[in-house]
């Protein structure tokens, strides 16, 4: 006849559940920190929050993003957030609105991605 104990069946199951959902928990709120605050991040009330770190809000850009106007110093190249399109400098820095570091991309590369994601671009 098939018997279960505590120590042989039940209880096994039960810390194996426990251990599990701590593991899967834990995996999340990593994930949701490195998002840091990013506003497709849905479910969290204070994502997508502006930073009040005093970053410079001058570079999210509104309306038609004119790219070639932002290069300065003209070298072919801008800085631009890969989660908020729409915010570019032509100085390296940090996003304004999620925090996170702007990358150096081709201006053709930065055109595509406005357009990619719906802005509209001066060409």
């Amino acid at each position: 006849m098939f018997r279960i104990t505590l120590k042989k069946g039940i209880f096994p199951i039960i810390i194996g559940t426990i251990i599990f959902i701590a593991l899967s928990t834990s995996n999340l709120n990593a994930q949701c920190s490195m998002m840091k605050g990013h506003g497709n991040h849905s479910g969290h009330s204070d994502h997508g929050k502006q930073n009040t770190d005093g970053g410079d809000t001058t570079i999210i850009r509104k309306g038609i993003i004119d790219v070639y106007e932002i290069d300065s110093d003209m070298d072919g190249y801008v800085y631009q957030d890969q989660m908020d399109w729409n915010v570019i400098s032509d100085k390296p820095g940090n996003c304004p609105i999620c925090g996170m570091k702007l990358e150096k991309v081709k201006i053709k590369e930065a055109i595509r991605h406005l357009k990619n994601n719906d802005f509209e671009v001066k060409e």
